[in-house]
């Protein structure tokens, strides 16, 4: 018990995958479940009973190939103040999110070549300590520069100044994410403004 609650307390929520490598028995869960120390939170993740949901840690427990984007990565990355309504995730062309869309209904589904998803993925901290994927700032601003056509404005335009006023930016990645994805022209008109 000691052990979980160890755990519980640095993570928030443990998956059955965890519990095992910790040494300890999904029957075990159950009972913590039964005797109302341990809430199931959805199938094969659990959390300490009235802890607060982390639905950023929620929606990232099991889904391997779910990597936040868009508004959710600027809010991530503090380069947004505006908690998005909607979570925006991305995963590689192909992947079945049926199973994500019948459990939550505020989430935008973003669909990358293959061979682009995993350029940029980093891990942060949701407010609750927890540690989910998302794309870098870098990849997050190509990312907005190429849909900035249906992206909120003040978002865009907030976004790109904190980017490009912060001392965390990498100017070379910038440039060679944006090559990748098609948009280096429009980035270069940013950094030139900017």
């Amino acid at each position: 018990m000691d052990i979980l609650n160890e755990y519980l307390k640095k993570q928030g929520f443990i998956t059955n995958k965890e519990a095992e490598k910790l040494g300890i028995k999904r029957y075990k869960l159950a009972e913590l479940v039964n005797k109302g120390e341990l809430e199931r939170v959805k199938n094969g993740v659990y959390k300490k009973k009235n802890d607060i949901d982390d639905e950023f840690a929620l929606l990232s427990f099991n889904n391997e190939k779910v990597v936040f984007s868009f508004h959710t990565a600027l809010f991530l990355l503090g380069l947004s103040d505006r908690i998005p309504n909607f979570f925006h995730i991305s995963v590689p062309q192909g992947y079945n999110v049926n199973h994500i869309k019948k459990r939550m209904k505020n989430i935008k589904v973003h669909y990358v070549k293959k061979e682009n998803f995993d350029l940029g993925i980093t891990v942060v901290r949701t407010i609750f300590g927890n540690e989910v994927k998302c794309y870098d700032r870098e990849r997050s601003i190509c990312d907005i520069v190429s849909k900035r056509n249906v992206i909120d404005k003040q978002i865009f335009v907030d976004s790109i100044t904190r980017y490009f006023n912060s001392k965390e930016k990498n100017m070379r990645n910038l440039i060679k994410y944006s090559r990748i994805l098609g948009v280096e022209n429009e980035i270069r008109k940013y950094m030139e403004v900017l």
